[in-house]
């Protein structure tokens, strides 16, 4: 019975060091922890072949089982050897494994001493025998050094805990200073067993030494991160829970058995104690930090109330980030939506041809701590690559289980280093797809404002451009007859220019009217981007050398390039006489078109003039807003900004605008390269 308990209990052992190296076979602290479980299976089998030469020695005096006692206890002589590696390679920062076994040759060689004095006479005489067991002098020196050596262990894991911080902090918590506390008990349990001859103690050592392994073991390789105040924590109340519990049903049956019969005062006492004990359940939760649906709570109560202030997409993406910056205790954070060939922001982006990316989306979240105790795959390689790359310490794919995301949340490293834990990413999982639904429906209710203000406007000009040219046809007609009939420079001459004036202002309003009412269909075919931006320049030549601006164009994309070369030149026509109509004489206006993010070509016009105050950048796209005020040669009608973003939105692209009063204005246009066919507006 014994040597089948020993033996169950190095086969747990074997098996859990087994576990830990296949989660992660390259990692060092995995690889010690198994050459510990090693040891623990030799020692177990010497152990049984002591025994097994015991029950032997009493049928034939010449079998003894010193030998295998002296192994055994030389085999135990290298556990503080390897718990010492095993602390260096948990507290050690990018330190190689060659460097922690050099500076371990002290207390290996201190190993191997003691288990050279273990194989010796001065150990165990070689007359002790099973009914008459002596022990040398070395076999109390080594006991003293074994217990003096896991005391020095126990307090420098205690001092590494203290001066670490993160996951090493947590891995310390769970695996070294466990294991060497549980080893410095079974050391005293083993004495406690021979000069008791308590049997028991030797078992309970066992089974303490097995469980404790266990946990460490699951602590280092388990890539769900539990913060250990928090397990301690919960075992402590539902321990609490069940002992109050107990307890009051007991008192209150006993108070209730005087007046009731006695199973009518258990079930009594039983129904007020469970009501009592379900309130203290759910309030002891939330006074010890450990109720994580009410922190959940609280978070989608926050991200709701953040939704109702802003109705704007992007600036709520924003209010999100700072909310997320807040709850996490780290400096970044960021949405990333789907934009086709990868997931932007204004901070990050994410191509979704990177391999990392397919990793992400099977496991819905990552850490860089639970990707260094997953077993290496090419796609968690990659991805724990990116995270360190950029310091984030939290990815969330939403909507979990999704093979496709459609929002990515990144979080990076906590203030306090702290790893995020499992119950942290549950609810984080939870506020992303909460973000995901909110911005989602935000965008599709821009979108349909948008298309019903576009359709409600557009209707507006048609009407009134149709009323306006009806009004303009006899009036051009009258000034095309009389024509020539005045002397030049008289009175008559010179009213008679100002009413053409006047007439072709009103045409130029008409068609720009017509324009924005109709019902575009874009047509798209493969352009060449330069010829487009030399045809913008020609046909704005004009108007810059009247106000004496200067043209430059910048092209550092090459490529092929699928749009309606119509609608982008009469896009990028309109912004560019826009800047030069904010230009003084002698700036210049700047049209560039470079490679944008993943897929995207990015326009930029941006120009070196009086800018656009903060109050106004919010109007800049509505219809009959203008701020031009330099003269009826340039005065604006208001619709140009708005004809751009509705050809903007028919590209499937967008349009935004910075600007500083008194350095100028960008206005920044971000295309897809190959878009495709829209309902027309």
């Amino acid at each position: 019975m014994t040597t089948t308990l020993v033996l169950i209990a190095a086969g747990l052992a074997f098996c859990i060091g087994i576990g830990v190296l296949w989660a992660n076979p390259s990692r060092f602290v995995n690889q010690a922890f198994a050459l510990t479980a090693l040891l623990v299976v030799m020692y177990s089998l010497f152990v049984c072949g002591a025994i097994r030469d015991g029950k032997l020695y009493a049928k034939d005096h010449t079998i003894s089982p010193v030998p295998m006692l002296r192994a055994g206890a030389a085999i135990l002589a290298f556990f503080p050897w390897l718990l010492w590696i095993q602390i260096k390679s948990v507290s050690s920062r990018n330190t190689s494994r060659a460097v922690i076994i050099k500076s371990s040759l002290l207390w290996l060689c201190l190993a191997i001493l003691l288990a050279a004095l273990c194989l010796t006479v001065w150990y165990i005489p070689s007359d002790s025998t099973p009914d008459r067991e002596k022990q040398g002098l070395a076999y109390l020196y080594v006991r003293f050094v074994m217990i003096v050596l896991f005391a020095m262990l126990a307090w420098q894991s205690w001092r590494e805990i203290r001066l670490q911080t993160g996951i090493r902090r947590i891995e310390m918590q769970f695996l070294v200073l466990n294991v060497t506390i549980a080893a410095l008990l079974c050391s005293g349990l083993g004495y406690g067993k021979r000069y008791w001859k308590m049997e028991a103690l030797m078992w309970l050592g066992i089974a303490f030494i097995i469980g404790v392994y266990a946990i460490a073991g699951w602590a280092i390789t388990y890539y769900r991160i539990y913060d250990m105040r928090q397990v301690v924590g919960t075992l402590m109340q539902r321990s609490g829970i069940v002992v109050i519990l107990a307890v009051a049903v007991i008192c209150v049956e006993r108070a209730f058995s005087a007046t009731l019969p006695a199973s009518i005062a258990y079930i009594v006492s039983l129904s007020l104690c469970s009501a009592v004990v379900f309130w203290l359940d759910r309030h002891s939760r939330t006074w010890l930090g450990i109720d994580g649906e009410r922190i959940l709570e609280r978070m989608r109560t926050d991200v709701i109330e953040l939704a109702r202030t802003e109705p704007q997409p992007e600036k709520l993406s924003a209010k999100f980030d700072a909310f997320l910056c807040a709850e996490c205790r780290t400096s970044f954070a960021t949405l990333l939506v789907d934009q086709g060939d990868s997931y932007v922001s204004d901070r990050l982006e994410v191509v979704k041809e990177r391999l990392g990316l397919v990793g992400l989306s099977a496991s819905g979240w990552a850490t860089p701590e639970s990707l260094m105790r997953r077993r290496p795959s090419e796609t968690l390689v990659d991805l724990r690559e990116f995270m360190n790359e950029r310091s984030l310490g939290l990815m969330v794919a939403a909507p979990k289980g999704s093979t496709s995301p459609a929002l990515l949340m990144a979080l990076g490293i906590k203030a306090n280093e702290w790893p995020f834990t499992y119950p942290e990413v549950l609810r984080l999982q939870n506020v992303a797809e909460l973000m995901d639904t909110i911005l989602t429906r935000s965008r599709l209710s821009m979108q349909a404002a948008l298309q019903a203000k576009m359709e409600h406007l557009a209707m507006m000009s048609r009407g009134l451009a149709h009323d306006l040219s009806n009004l303009i046809t006899p009036i051009s007609s009258f000034l095309v007859y009389t024509d020539e009939r005045f002397a030049r420079w008289s009175p008559e001459y010179e009213v008679h220019a100002a009413a053409q004036h006047s007439v072709r202002v009103m045409t130029e309003y008409v068609q720009e009217a017509l324009f924005f009412s109709k019902e575009l269909t874009p047509r798209y075919e493969v352009i060449e981007l330069g010829r487009i931006l030399c045809d913008v320049v020609a046909l704005t030549v004009t108007r810059a050398a009247g106000r004496g601006v200067s043209v430059r164009t910048s092209l550092e994309y090459y490529g092929k390039v699928t749009a309606d070369a119509v609608l982008l030149q009469r896009l990028l026509v309109n912004l560019v006489g826009n800047a030069i109509d904010a230009s003084n004489r002698g700036q210049t206006v700047t049209l560039s078109g470079a490679p944008g993010r993943s897929g995207w070509l990015c326009f930029r016009v941006a120009d070196e003039g009086c800018g656009i105050a903060p109050r106004n950048l919010e109007r800049v796209f509505d219809p009959y807003f203008t701020t031009k005020s330099y003269g009826d040669d340039v005065r604006g009608f208001g619709l140009g900004l708005t004809i751009c973003q509705k050809i903007v939105h028919l590209l499937e692209g967008t349009i935004t605008v910075s600007s500083q009063p008194g350095r100028g204005t960008t206005m920044t246009v971000d295309l897809p390269l190959a878009q495709g066919a829209v309902v027309p507006l």
